[in-house]
């Protein structure tokens, strides 16, 4: 038994992908954070650019 918990212990496969898992799940909830300022003036820069098109004849 003992023999069982210790290959446990030192295996290590696998902790790549909660490693990765954990950098991903970091990325998202850095992105929706910072997503309403971005957002803002994204579609402010869209906007200003329509109304720049639109008086153009």
């Amino acid at each position: 038994m003992m023999r069982l918990l210790l290959e446990f212990v030192r295996n290590d496969e696998g902790a790549t992908a909660i490693e990765y898992s954990l950098i991903a799940a970091m990325l998202v909830t850095a992105l929706l954070a910072s997503w309403p300022s971005f957002y803002n003036g994204f579609m402010t820069t869209w906007v200003k650019a329509g109304e720049t098109l639109s008086t153009i004849k």
